[in-house]
């Protein structure tokens, strides 16, 4: 029997991680963030950090609100979409990555009107340097990142949520019901991973439906970081202009639906199909037949985006142990990334 590695062992702790954030009450702070009040809000991180923020920018954009949802790279260079009536949200997980830290020493005058955290570690750069923070309660990670980014969904669900004037009750019911889910789903993809990696020339791909941004540019990193294979993200229809021509034989596609009909990947998963490629199908019922069908069983939006992560998690785990190496350890990198 081989030994669990830090990475699955931190995969087993969160939905636990996430209980015990749904439990603590949202910073009493919140109730100073009136949306209302700001020209714009900007939503920046990197990584899954940024990745986890995209839902909130589709809820405030659904609002009708001005919200931009930009990586902290590109806001380094493009400081004037930050004005004095703008809501600054930064989630990063440490507090300390490279780029939030200068962002934040680069601000001056460009301060914007409030900046809210979502970070692990309230004593952090961006925790003190922040007007409102909100704590993921996540606890400590020994490699990528799985339980932060678990909570950083569940985070910033909270918070626009009650910053829309939602129920904070019914949604720590929900947080917990999809904690139970994501703890239930644990797909044995060990099969799976040797096959794809049968090939020659083997080569990787995530597509998500637009709602599932987050599950498909977060796992096409995680992958690559927890089992050094190349994976690419890619969101609704990106993947036809031009990606498309590396189908056939040997290219091993994950589509993410919503469990609903989703007419463009439907036909996307048709067509991989054709083509030769593998195609793995999470919520996507009305996939191809010969597709590899994954269905979370959810009954929740975030529950779901919780079970396709656990389900990119176990696929890297099964990948890096198919190739012989350590699931999630560092070879070039490390925890924080601090260099710029």
């Amino acid at each position: 029997m081989i030994d669990s590695s830090p990475y699955e062992i931190n995969i087993a702790e969160q939905p636990a991680a996430l209980r015990d954030f749904a439990r603590l009450p949202l910073t009493r702070n919140l109730e100073e963030i009136d949306l209302d009040s700001f020209d714009r809000v900007i939503l920046t991180g990197m990584g899954t950090s940024h990745y986890a923020a995209h839902p909130t920018w589709e809820e405030l954009v659904r609002q009708g609100r001005a919200a931009w949802w930009v990586t902290t790279a590109q806001l380094l260079e493009r400081p004037e979409l930050i004005t004095s009536s703008s809501l600054l949200w930064m989630t990063s997980q440490s507090g300390e990555s490279g780029e939030s830290v200068a962002l934040l020493a680069s601000l001056g005058l460009r301060r914007p009107r409030r900046i809210l955290a979502t970070t692990n570690v309230a004593t952090s750069t961006l925790g003190q340097a922040a007007d409102v923070t909100l704590l993921l309660q996540s606890g400590d990670e020994a490699t990528v990142s799985t339980k932060s980014y678990v909570n950083s969904l569940a985070c910033h669900s909270r918070a626009v949520n009650t910053l829309s004037g939602g129920d904070d009750q019914s949604m720590v019911e929900t947080l917990m019901s999809a904690a139970t889910e994501m703890e239930n789903f644990a797909p044995d993809l060990t099969e799976v991973a040797r096959e794809s990696l049968k090939s020659s020339y083997p080569r990787f791909a995530f597509v998500g439906a637009p709602s599932e941004t987050t599950t498909a540019l977060s796992g096409s990193l995680i992958v690559k970081e927890a089992s050094k294979i190349p994976v690419e993200g890619y969101v609704g229809g990106d993947f036809r202009h031009g990606p498309i021509e590396i189908g056939g034989p040997g290219l091993v596609v994950t589509l993410f639906g919503r469990a609903i009909t989703d007419a463009s990947l439907e036909a996307l998963s048709h067509d991989l199909i054709q083509s030769g490629s593998m195609v793995i199908a999470v919520d996507l019922p009305g996939a191809d037949d010969h597709c590899l069908h994954i269905p979370t069983a959810s009954t929740s939006q975030i529950a779901r985006r919780l079970c396709a992560a656990r389900f990119y998690q176990e696929f890297s785990v099964a990948l890096a142990r198919a190739r012989g190496i350590e699931p999630g350890a560092f070879l070039f990198g490390s925890k924080i990334t601090t260099k710029m």
